[in-house]
């Protein structure tokens, strides 16, 4: 059964599940949600729903001849037109093989060549541009039979709107941190501890967690926590030298600021547990628990939550693309106040 292979989006699922066992389909769909939380999976998980041979309440076999063939990417009634730099354009840019928008379109009126439906998947549906979203909307104000568009986006402001409003929605949530953590065990055979340290500073998204373990987090985790402890202490100007050094180019500006958001969460985590209470063996760094102890009684319970409202607004700053380098100063100069802030109560 193809969808128990989606991790998670239970709630997603079952609107699917619920309109292909009713016969009540949409003709065009919006999987909209977080990065890494399974939108493009579902999508091919629901072409094999909607063409298998041999289906079975609501889902597919995922073993006849038409799920290989969506599987492998090779159903013909199945199209997916490649976005170039992030954008899905109405022409093809610079050549390749893939089909563009406006070869595609004139296809969707004729009958499906071996499936029960021809399916076109948008993905990122954010990336239309709005020529090509003009030419789409032509099509799916009034779809030609036995045809589906599935569109897959981050953020569902960032879709035409007129668009928007001839889709069904089919929301994608962040995953659980066990989940993410069980998929970094059996996939990357990582320790379990560190598993779920990765898993909570992925913020629910499996392409996070995968970027994290290849960008040296793991190896770097001491280092970056002494970075944020010494932030907490007032060492600006020298940690943001030391930083600054680390930022080279846009790719490792990027990745530097990744893993200290995402040891900071880390962080975050063990400091609410260490103000509740609860035992080291419920934390993330708790090799560190006599550091994070003593800062935890400083800060407090409700510094601790303070601690994570500035990582929620570094964290808008960096997906904004903030300059690194304010981004850095924001982050020194809020938790230097924290700590001076708790100490004076």
């Amino acid at each position: 059964m193809s969808f128990n292979l989606v991790m998670g989006q239970e709630r997603a699922k079952a609107v699917l599940r619920a309109g292909l066992t009713a016969g009540q389909l949409a003709g065009a769909y919006l999987f909209v949600g977080p990065p890494g939380t399974g939108k493009r999976y579902t999508a091919t998980q629901f072409v094999k729903a909607l063409n298998c041979v041999a289906p079975v309440a609501g889902d597919s076999c995922d073993r006849c001849a038409h799920c290989r063939l969506v599987e492998k990417g090779e159903f013909p009634d199945l199209y997916a037109p490649e976005a170039q730099g992030g954008k899905l354009t109405k022409g093809a840019l610079g050549g390749g093989d893939r089909m563009a928008l406006e070869d595609i379109l004139p296809r969707v009126h004729i009958a499906p060549v071996m499936g029960l439906y021809k399916v076109i998947i948008l993905d990122p549906a954010d990336g239309l541009t709005a020529e090509a979203g003009n030419m789409l909307l032509k099509t799916v104000e009034e779809p030609p039979p036995k045809t589906l568009f599935i569109l897959v986006a981050t953020v569902e402001t960032s879709v035409l709107p007129t668009l928007v409003s001839r889709c069904q929605r089919v929301r994608f949530t962040p995953l659980s941190s066990e989940l993410v953590a069980a998929y970094l065990e059996q996939r990357r055979s990582l320790a379990p501890e560190l598993a779920l340290a990765v898993a909570s500073a992925s913020q629910g998204s499996i392409e996070r967690a995968l970027d994290l373990c290849q960008n040296r987090l793991l190896e770097q985790r001491a280092e970056l926590l002494d970075y944020l402890l010494a932030l907490f202490e007032g060492a600006l100007a020298e940690r943001t030298a030391t930083s600054l050094m680390m930022l080279q180019s846009g790719k490792a500006e990027r990745e530097f600021l990744d893993r200290v958001r995402a040891v900071g969460r880390m962080l975050s985590r063990d400091l609410l547990h260490a103000s509740c209470g609860m035992e080291r063996s419920s934390w993330l760094l708790g090799d560190r628990g006599r550091e994070i102890e003593r800062l935890a009684g400083q800060l407090g319970r409700q510094g601790a939550l303070r601690f994570s409202e500035v990582l929620d607004e570094f964290s808008r700053g960096l997906e904004r693309n903030e300059n690194p380098k304010n981004l850095l100063h924001f982050l020194g100069n809020r938790l230097r106040s924290l700590a001076t802030g708790a100490a004076a109560s």
